[in-house]
């Protein structure tokens, strides 16, 4: 997990009120995404909302979840 109180590109870009609670850093997961899967750990990546007690803007989480093949090729290796 990569967490984040104000992720730069949530802070400036101006989301469509009928797009609802969309998460810009939706577009910073996918830039972790293809760090990873090019450097060789193909993986998930998803950006979340999460709220913080007394907060009015919520914090950003990216959700990193590796490939099986991932897992079981740093498990061999120790």
């Amino acid at each position: 997990m990569i967490s984040e109180k104000e992720l730069l590109v949530n802070r400036f870009i101006s989301v469509p009120k009928d797009m609802g609670a969309f998460n810009c850093g939706a577009f910073v997961a996918g830039i972790v995404r293809g760090v990873l899967d090019n450097a060789g750990f193909p993986a998930v990546v998803t950006a979340h909302f999460v709220p913080i007690e007394g907060q009015q803007r919520p914090r950003t989480t990216i959700l990193i979840k590796f490939a099986e093949e991932v897992l079981r090729r740093e498990s061999r290796l120790g």
